[in-house]
């Protein structure tokens, strides 16, 4: 699900299987075999990402929500969902392109004002600056 390999494109390359791969805030990260049981916010708080909370653990509160962004070959535009990272297996954003709250901000204009020490209070806000996101 939601690889960016063309149609028709083997899976397989001579005996090596082609890697499975994901963007995290803009970097390419090769995902590891043998993580078929952790979620996508597990691995983004081991690779440090701690802006992303685990609150209820089944999905209600937001405090994991990131946005994840795919292209859709079918209406040739990039599609953005609001993700519980919570309850995402890591595999199932293979190929996608995963924004945490740390990936708000430029590195040229500065931090996000979400990303301020005043506003990081509310995890409520990221929330809902992610739904707003993805309902427009």
């Amino acid at each position: 699900m939601g690889s960016l390999k063309k149609e028709g494109e083997m899976e397989q390359m001579g005996d090596e299987f082609m890697e499975a791969i994901l963007y995290v805030n803009g970097v390419r990260k090769v995902l590891p075999d043998g993580l078929a049981h952790m979620t996508l916010l597990e691995y983004l708080r081991g690779l440090g990402l701690t802006g992303t909370k685990l609150g209820c653990g089944e999905g209600g509160c937001g405090a994991c929500t990131v946005m994840v962004s795919n292209y859709d070959r079918t209406s040739n535009k990039c599609v953005h969902y609001a993700v519980n990272a919570c309850l995402a297996p890591l595999y199932s954003v293979e190929g996608m392109h995963v924004i945490s709250i740390e990936g708000v901000g430029h590195r040229k204009h500065g931090l996000h004002p979400l990303q301020t020490p005043a506003e990081t209070s509310c995890l409520c806000l990221w929330n809902f600056v992610v739904e707003t996101k993805h309902c427009a």
